[in-house]
């Protein structure tokens, strides 16, 4: 439960500044957050990057959960995520991404969500480049709970539905048609078959050759992935973490963030959330998914993206471990 505390205060900013594109005082007050924000993670990176020189002081030594993680890197990951976040809140910087992405520069919801993808990705990059640390000791504790999984993926649903302004500036079938989420034709479910196929040759053809390539990394994820989804591996696992999954972030990234950042952004930030895999050909495997789910997003709708999502995680969670 403890693990989507983190999600409310951006959920509580994104609702304030979807008030703030009719309000003005709302719009100023979703800057302040920002602010506040930001310079609160700026303190909290000076902590990170201050804390072995303060234990060392004391005389103690660091927490387990921190002990095989480079501190200084996540440290300066919350440092420049904060002054990031802080160049993304003048308007003209906002002004010049409008000619390459189709943001507005003064909704304070693109603002918003600007920030929060910068947020998203700069903590990625910080774990995959930090040695692993927290996640590896989480994975040797106990694993993932499908409650918890059921639960991380709602809070991706609702920032996405908060996010395109459910219930303060559109409609339920308003909301539906922002996402692009509608019911597939017969045609658009084939295609998803086909490209659930091509997915999971994909994904063996990477293993094929990651293996050959980096056997110590490619032993070392698989043996992490495994104890991670442990309680994933019988049918019924499978389908709680392929439903999950495959509807919460088709829902964010695709149906939400695209529209807003492209392809190429949308699927690097959704690579790089899938911080389970470490530093691995894993994430240029899971980039490369993100391109093609971004294209069928483009030309069918988000319903379909979420089949194939769900398709593949379903299947590669029952077929792969019996592959040679």
């Amino acid at each position: 439960m403890w693990a989507i505390l983190p999600y409310l205060l951006p959920l509580g900013i994104i609702i304030i500044a979807n008030l703030g594109v009719t309000h003005r005082g709302w719009q100023f007050l979703t800057y302040v957050c920002l602010s506040l924000l930001n310079a609160l993670t700026l303190l909290m990176g000076f902590l990170f990057l201050s804390l072995p020189y303060l234990l060392r002081l004391s005389g103690t030594s660091l927490p387990p959960a921190l002990r095989s993680m480079n501190i200084s890197i996540f440290g300066l990951g919350f440092m420049a995520s904060a002054v990031l976040g802080f160049v993304c809140l003048p308007a003209p910087l906002r002004r010049l991404l409008a000619r390459w992405l189709p943001v507005d520069p003064a909704s304070p919801v693109h603002t918003t969500a600007l920030v929060f993808l910068v947020y998203l990705a700069i903590t990625s990059l910080s774990l995959l480049f930090s040695g692993w640390g927290l996640l590896s000791v989480s994975v040797e504790a106990a694993g993932i709970e499908p409650w918890s999984l059921i639960l991380g993926q709602a809070v991706f649903i609702l920032l996405a539905l908060a996010g395109v302004g459910l219930g303060i500036r559109r409609n339920a079938q308003q909301t539906l048609a922002r996402l692009d989420l509608k019911v597939p034709t017969v045609c658009q479910l084939g295609v998803a078959a086909v490209m659930v196929g091509i997915f999971l040759a994909l994904d063996y053809a990477t293993s094929l050759i990651w293996h050959q390539l980096w056997p110590a990394n490619y032993r070392a994820v698989m043996e992490a992935t495994q104890r991670l989804f442990a309680r994933f591996t019988s049918p019924l696992g499978a389908l709680v973490l392929a439903l999950s999954a495959g509807i919460g972030e088709e829902t964010l990234f695709r149906g939400a963030l695209q529209p807003r950042f492209r392809i190429p952004l949308t699927a690097a930030v959704f690579a790089l959330g899938h911080v389970q895999y470490m530093l691995s050909p894993a994430i240029a495997e899971i980039f490369i998914i993100g391109l093609a789910l971004g294209w069928l997003r483009e030309r069918s709708n988000t319903t379909t993206c979420v089949a194939v999502h769900l398709g593949y995680n379903f299947l590669d969670t029952l077929i792969m471990p019996y592959l040679p």
